[in-house]
């Protein structure tokens, strides 16, 4: 920290660079016009007062800058009282030559572009391009008719001017440059930290997506193997109601293995693919029946996927409904066909459309009211209700129902 280089309580590149400049133009400003002030001592009483003028202003904006360490409202006050002091003597001193006017209005216009930004410097601009313009249709014949020679205090001061001007100049553009490299520095460097984090955090995903794949096959492997216990023990099963039973503890059981192997075969760990996994599941089921009819079941789909909240009980209902329409719907037919539909109403409500061509002959049984207790119960937790038909052609269950993981988000 010097005179020279002052130190500034700021993380921001952009700041410090802006006060740097602004702190050492000023003192450039202080020492060009104390040498001017000197050198007009005891001459021309406008030059010397312009000059003192402009002491008075670097001497004031030190001490703001010194005392505040913000530059900002010392390139408003430099570039305003520069344009108002350029303007006056160009049109005023028609004596005095003015080369060192026009360069100083070159470097109000470039201060007030790097301190304040391309509005204001554009404002500035305009400004002093209007100074420049009516000195030239106004003042221009009369100050070449009234301009004196320079003697040698004109001369000095003139060069004073004119090398403080240019060096100020070139300091601005200097420090412009400078801070762009340096801006492209920081910028190539957190881009390169960027890459760096991206990378990992792409392999720490990675990571992640093989564990939860690995999750949902051990669980499916699990189940599986619950199936298969079951199974066993049904095999050993006498009575018909009791081996009735065990299947449609399968079947459900069936249900859940599906939806985890679609989630570690799928790309995506959190939805299943709507249409082919229930596909899957009513072909599984028709597989597993012991009626040997050739049922036809075919899916449509408006609905892409859904999350885990709905697609479980919704895989549980369409087991529910397919394992009926097998068991009862189809009692002499060899045949049958069983259409399962989905349709949007919104983001939220969906349709669900289940029929069969089969003749019903419903049970009287317990089994039978448990399975349309089910049926009820997996609709309302999809916040839905139906309505069954049956006739002639076969039997419809209408339901309407939400996504309930959307539901459940928008509560959230």
């Amino acid at each position: 920290m010097s005179f020279w280089s002052p130190h500034i309580k700021t993380d921001d590149f952009l700041e410090r660079g802006k006060f740097i400049l602004a702190w050492r133009l000023t003192i450039l400003f202080l020492f060009a016009f104390l040498v001017l002030v000197v050198v007009f001592f005891n001459g021309s009483a406008e030059e010397f007062y312009t000059y003192s003028i402009c002491v008075l202003l670097a001497v004031v904006s030190l001490i703001y800058l010194k005392k505040t360490h913000k530059s900002h409202p010392i390139y408003w006050f430099l570039a305003v009282s520069g344009t108002i002091i350029a303007a006056y003597t160009v049109n005023n001193f028609t004596e005095l030559i003015h080369y060192g006017d026009f360069f100083w209005m070159v470097l109000i216009i470039a201060f007030a572009f790097f301190g304040l930004g391309v509005k204001e410097g554009v404002l500035f601009l305009v400004l002093n391009i209007a100074t420049i313009i009516y000195y030239v249709f106004s003042t221009v014949n009369i100050n070449i008719e009234s301009t004196i020679p320079l003697n040698a205090q004109g001369k000095i001061a003139l060069v004073v001017e004119l090398v403080v001007a240019i060096i100020c100049i070139s300091y601005v553009i200097y420090q412009f440059v400078s801070m762009h490299k340096q801006a492209y520095s920081k910028l190539l460097q957190a881009n390169e930290e960027l890459i760096v984090r991206n990378e990992t955090i792409e392999h720490q995903n990675e990571e992640k997506t093989t564990l939860v794949k690995e999750i949902h096959h051990r669980v499916k492997n699990n189940l599986q193997i619950i199936i298969s216990l079951l199974r066993l023990q049904k095999s050993e099963l006498k009575s018909e109601e009791a081996k009735r039973q065990f299947s449609q503890a399968i079947n459900r059981i069936l249900v859940m293995s599906l939806i985890h192997r679609k989630l570690y075969q799928g790309d995506a760990l959190s939805k299943v693919r709507i249409q082919s996994y229930l596909q899957e599941l009513s072909d599984d089921i028709k597989s597993l029946s012991d009626t040997g009819f050739r049922t036809k079941i075919s899916v449509s789909s408006e609905i892409e996927r859904v999350g885990l909240k709905t697609i479980v009980p919704l895989g549980l209902l369409i087991n529910e409904l397919v394992s009926n329409s097998i068991k009862h719907a189809f009692p002499e037919k060899k045949s049958g066909e069983i259409n399962i539909q989905i349709t949007c109403k919104n983001d939220l409500d969906f349709t669900l459309k289940y029929a069969d061509n089969g003749t019903w002959r419903e049970e009287s049984s317990s089994n039978s009211s448990f399975g349309v207790e089910l049926i009820k119960i997996l609709a309302e937790q999809m916040d839905g209700d139906f309505k069954r038909t049956s006739d002639e052609s076969g039997t419809t269950y209408l339901f309407s129902l939400k996504n309930i993981d959307i539901e459940n988000s928008n509560y959230e």
